[in-house]
């Protein structure tokens, strides 16, 4: 991605993001906590520490959403020792097959953007879209999120977003955009590329100057760990 000509945007879960200084938190939401219960005490008087919670992780090592211009969808997936996988467009079931499979759907009401729950009979599920909004003026717009890490997570998607051209973007583009809860625009352009194509945003949005080259707000975007640890838990499931 080419930093200096891109601009991030952000939806509703208020989340700044730097693609030059790692990530800046901007009010990040976090979860309710829950009080974990204690186990007896020790002949030490001492509470033991509380058993970790059962996680179930997602299975899916690879999964996909491709949206057709015929208003159809691939959904594809591989879930390694998984019995069966059932995909749900809202309620409904729209595809199932085995541990590796591809399915075009096709069928479903015209949507801003279609959401697709992979449902593994073992693990936790995982929720997809189509990483691009398919904007006319933006078609660059690209969902970050979608993506497999090292440790087996995945990256939430509706999120964050990068694109340039949001200069170019159409009225029914920002319609969209708002309508899909994007909150922040940030801009890590220089001034002259500002200057020569300014960016268009969705009504009620945040328009904020974040310049990939500037050093002074590049140190005002430096963040603590607890920050980074905020961030990773809001942008990662499984």
């Amino acid at each position: 991605m080419n930093c200096h000509s891109t601009a991030a945007v952000l939806t509703a879960r208020h989340i700044a993001v730097s693609f030059v200084a790692a990530v800046s938190a901007v009010g990040v939401t976090v979860p309710h906590a829950s009080a974990a219960a204690l186990g007896a005490p020790t002949e030490a008087g001492r509470y033991p520490p509380p058993a970790p919670r059962a996680v179930r992780r997602i299975p899916f090592t690879d999964a996909t959403v491709t949206q057709h211009k015929n208003g159809s969808f691939t959904v594809s997936w591989k879930a390694p020792g998984v019995g069966s996988v059932r995909v749900y467009a809202g309620n409904r079931a729209v595809a199932h097959g085995g541990a590796e499979a591809s399915v075009t759907v096709r069928g479903l009401p015209a949507a801003d953007r279609q959401w697709f729950r992979f449902v593994p009979d073992q693990g936790a599920p995982l929720t997809l879209a189509d990483r691009s909004l398919h904007l006319e003026g933006a078609a660059h717009l690209r969902d970050v999120g979608g993506c497999r890490t090292a440790d087996g997570r995945w990256v939430k998607m509706g999120v964050l977003y990068r694109t340039n051209n949001l200069h170019a973007l159409t009225d029914a583009d920002l319609a969209k955009l708002q309508r899909l809860g994007i909150r922040t625009d940030f801009d890590l352009r220089m001034p002259g590329e500002r200057a020569k194509a300014p960016n268009r945003v969705p009504t009620g949005a945040r328009y904020i100057v974040a310049d990939a080259f500037d050093a002074h707000l590049r140190d005002g975007l430096s963040l603590s760990e607890r920050d980074l640890e905020r961030l990773r838990e809001a942008l990662l499931t499984g």
